[in-house]
């Protein structure tokens, strides 16, 4: 036997499945992929919690595309708004004559670069609502298979709790394929296709569904306001003397401690190594000179007297900026004259993007459901009272006159977006209001959201 085997070369053995094999489950779909046995999966019939797709050269999805980034949030909103499912990316499809659905007929793994996964992440995150837990799989096709060579790609879709129902699309489609803005829909899986909600059906549900779930005499539950969350923070940064411009995010539905906080690519290395436009010494949330410090099964992290950021346990986040010329009226002493402090309005918008592309991105996913963001203005109007003016430079008087804060209790909520440059533009938005100026007036945002790119070009 030993000579045998060194004439000839070892053999792979594929296993190649019967005609009366296919995956009945997530479960053993997911199991025959783990252990490489992808074509035991062959003849699984599409249904209410798979679809499979394959890969053309753009990969499952053309992200390049409004229709391809359409169908990607139409199909995972269609499985949370029905029993969560699988997407199975590296299976060719197709309905027979003789069959009610399509089935999985082909194996076709594919090379790993036809997909980024962050960028699949980032269309769900934009164009999703509520924010869904969705997770991403590789697996390999078995070495040594003369046929096919490659990987799957699986994204796995949660249900959506009832309380949280329906997930949406946050854009329709054109027949060309073209986003329609202002317009959403509601797919829901529907066997192995999607249907999509009925006008009427949305009418409904506006005007009785909210009413039945909580019942008649039942008043809604009011906006998450974290006071003590606040306080907390600005006791742990020794700054309860100070003017505060505070963000938090708090989850609708708080569903326990956020696992995995502490560990090895958690929150504290996210925190640790903030993904900055402008690096840690620029008006963000990055520090280099501290740590993210546990606090109550959370995470602090405290760089007094300019900001600091607390993560509870639940996920809740708590930001303060400090409105003084260590953080919002950086460099702005000069044309404050000894009276009221003025607040620089680049690094109002830099700080303020900065926080919702840190907490949209890494702590909104980790719980599902709705989210509500806040703004806090705390002490605006204690002398020497804070001031915003139009514009960006503070040298033209007439263009840049400050206008002075209007409340000293300025708080003002609304219910997460989950894109950073929309989220970050309702925070300015309301920021704005409290100095009796439009948002128009900030010259970093357009339309309905902040745009990056003029925050950028300010300070090349």
């Amino acid at each position: 036997m030993a000579q045998f085997g060194a004439q000839f070369p070892a053999l792979v053995c594929v296993r190649v499945r019967s005609d009366d094999m296919a995956a009945d489950s997530r479960v053993q779909l997911i199991s025959y992929l783990a252990v490489q046995q992808p074509y035991e999966i062959v003849g699984t019939p599409e249904s209410e919690w798979v679809d499979f797709k394959s890969v053309p050269p753009e990969g499952p999805y053309d992200l390049s595309t409004d229709k391809g980034k359409f169908e990607l949030a139409k199909d995972v909103a269609a499985f949370a708004n029905a029993s969560g499912g699988l997407i199975v990316c590296g299976f060719k499809a197709k309905k027979k004559q003789t069959e009610l659905y399509e089935v999985a007929e082909k194996v076709t793994p594919f090379d790993k670069k036809v997909v980024d996964s962050t960028k699949y992440k980032d269309v769900i995150t934009e164009y999703v609502r509520p924010l869904l837990q969705v997770k991403f799989f590789w697996y390999d096709h078995p070495g040594g298979d003369l046929k096919a060579s490659g990987y799957y790609f699986v994204i796995e879709v949660p249900a959506l709790p009832e309380a949280d129902r329906w997930a949406m699309v946050t854009r329709g489609i054109t027949d060309n394929g073209q986003f329609i803005k202002n317009s959403w829909t509601i797919p829901i899986r529907n066997g192995d296709t999607t249907a999509f909600l009925p006008q009427d059906e949305v009418y409904r549900l506006l005007n009785d569904g909210l009413r039945t779930r909580r019942g008649p005499d039942t008043a809604p539950a009011p906006a998450a306001d974290r006071v003590k969350s606040r306080d907390d923070l600005c006791n742990a940064l020794d700054m309860e003397k100070t003017p505060l411009l505070f963000f938090q995010s708090v989850p609708d539905h708080p569903r326990g401690i956020v696992p995995g906080m502490c560990a090895d690519h958690g929150l504290r290395d996210v925190l640790s190594n903030q993904d900055t436009l402008r690096g840690a010494h620029a008006f963000n949330w990055s520090t280099a000179y501290t740590h993210p410090e546990p606090r109550e099964g959370g995470l602090l992290l405290a760089d007094a007297p300019r900001r600091g950021l607390l993560i509870e346990s639940d996920g809740a986040v708590t930001g303060a900026a400090a409105a003084t010329s260590e953080m919002l009226g950086w460099a702005m002493e000069q044309h404050s004259s000894g009276g009221p402090r003025r607040i620089s309005v680049f690094v109002l918008t830099e700080i303020t993007l900065e926080y919702f592309r840190l907490v949209d991105r890494h702590v909104l996913p980790l719980v599902g459901g709705t989210w509500t963001h806040r703004i806090v203005a705390s002490d605006f109007t204690r002398k020497p009272a804070r001031t915003l003016a139009a514009g960006d430079d503070p040298t033209f008087p007439f263009i840049g006159s400050p206008q002075p804060a209007a409340s000293a209790t300025w708080n003002h909520g609304w219910q997460a977006l989950g894109d950073p440059e929309r989220d970050a533009y309702e925070a300015l938005r309301n920021i704005y209001a409290l100095f009796g100026l439009d948002v128009t007036a900030n010259p970093f945002v357009d339309a309905d959201r902040v745009i990056t790119a003029k925050l950028l070009e300010k300070k090349r």
